[in-house]
């Protein structure tokens, strides 16, 4: 068609007068529209040579036919038939490297969005899948990734990373080539890369799970250590100067003795009742035995094995009129609110109110009001935590172990209710734990 162009144009500017060194020009022109449009050297020369035929059958003396009488024109017609050639032979180069440099960036294009979809997914079982959704999208053969030793096939690539082999992926088909084949070998690398960094991932993530379950152990032990020196001594203390001043002392001052003896035992027996229920959380070994309590029964269980604790402030329980019962695990309700009194009476004063209030609507609400010097902000969003401790000056310098608010988190939580704080105004503070008044399907 281009050459049918040429020629009409070249007939035309003849017919207007035009040299055969410009009417040439237009088969030049017919040689170069082919090589763009058909991207083929051989088109390119054969166009070149017919172009070449017609403008001697046409245009040189004699007309119509082959044979060529002038000199000029045949010098014409071979340097015609050489820049046709050259000119055929760079267009249709560039043509290709035109076509290559495209595919390239087709690809180069393929490859970043197979890098970015592979940043995106976390989980050894979703890059694995990533992988071979990439495979079956981009080359359009499905797959299958074997992590570990396997025999090699001939459709199997192999998923390096650096620690060594990870494992090999299988394609259905026939071994693909060109731009597929680099594909599937891209896919490859980075499926090995993101299995690595998975790798890392969870071995960081046990690395620090066991540091920290060091530093809670470490944590752990200085603090029993240093909380248990204090009553000990005291125990150890009172003991002796009843034992070496018995008739010595009054009535009064032995029964303040033996009184003494008795408040460092019970607190000494929290601790450890703390401890364990800690190291049964820790384990996950945690077990409800729910069953419907009244909740007075609760209540006074837990008034009763802290009184001595509480003989020093003005206490006040508000229960409701009528006798309530709820679903819950009775021995583990009691040791909140005994953890909870325990808590209001370390960061109290003497003679301070602590008041322990029950509500039953919707949800059974427990309160522990009192009037201390409240909750610093530097502890209050991690007041729940394991360890975190307040420093105080008050009372009777127990500081206690920072366990206390964490397993009465952990058993609401296990009840399906919630545990908060907040403030007492004007002053102290408020823990406030809700359970549901029915037992729900877990």
């Amino acid at each position: 068609m281009t050459i049918g162009i040429a020629t009409v144009l070249a007939v035309l500017a003849a017919r207007l007068g035009v040299e055969n060194e410009s009417v040439i020009m237009m088969f030049l022109l017919g040689v170069l529209f082919t090589a763009v449009f058909t991207s083929s050297l051989w088109w390119a020369i054969g166009s070149a040579l017919v172009c070449a035929l017609l403008f001697n059958f046409l245009f040189t003396e004699p007309h119509y036919s082959f044979f060529v009488y002038s000199p000029s024109d045949l010098m014409l017609l071979v340097f015609f038939v050489a820049t046709g050639i050259v000119s055929g032979m760079i267009t249709s180069r560039l043509q290709r490297e035109m076509k290559l440099a495209s595919e390239n960036e087709h690809t180069a294009k393929i490859l970043y969005r197979i890098a970015s979809d592979f940043l995106s997914a976390s989980g050894k079982e979703s890059v694995v899948r990533k992988a071979e959704a990439l495979v079956q999208e981009y080359v359009g053969m499905n797959c299958k990734v074997f992590l570990g030793g396997r025999q090699t096939v001939p459709q199997s690539f192999e998923i390096s990373g650096a620690s060594g082999m990870l494992g090999r992926l299988e394609l259905s088909g026939t071994r693909p080539s060109g731009q597929k084949l680099l594909i599937v070998q891209a896919i490859c690398a980075q499926l090995g890369i993101a299995l690595e960094r998975e790798m890392l991932v969870t071995d960081r993530e046990r690395i620090r799970m066991a540091m920290e379950r060091e530093q809670q152990r470490g944590t752990l032990l200085r603090s029993v250590a240093h909380d248990l020196r204090s009553p000990l001594t005291a125990i150890s203390g009172a003991g002796n100067l009843l034992a070496d001043n018995y008739f010595r002392l009054s009535d009064a001052e032995r029964r303040k003795l033996a009184s003494d003896i008795s408040e460092e035992i019970v607190w000494l027996s929290d601790l450890v009742e703390n401890i364990l229920s800690m190291t049964r959380i820790s384990e996950q070994k945690i077990v409800l035995h729910k069953q419907d309590e009244v909740i007075d029964d609760v209540i006074g269980e837990a008034v009763k094995h802290t009184e001595r604790l509480l003989h020093a402030r003005h206490f006040h329980v508000k229960l409701p009129g009528e006798v309530i019962t709820a679903p819950m695990d009775g021995k583990l309700i009691a040791q909140v609110v005994i953890n909870l009194l325990e808590n209001a009476v370390r960061h109290t004063p003497p003679d301070s109110e602590i008041s322990l209030t029950i509500h039953a609507e919707s949800d059974l609400t427990v309160s522990v009001a009192d009037t201390g010097n409240g909750i610093p902000d530097a502890i209050r969003d991690h007041l729940f935590e394991r360890f975190v401790t307040q420093e105080s000056d008050i009372v009777d310098g127990r500081q206690g172990l920072g366990l206390g608010l964490s397993i009465c988190r952990t058993i609401i939580e296990a009840h399906g209710g919630t545990i908060s704080v907040s403030d007492n105004v004007p002053k102290g503070s408020i823990f406030t734990f809700n359970l549901p008044m029915e037992e729900t399907d877990e």
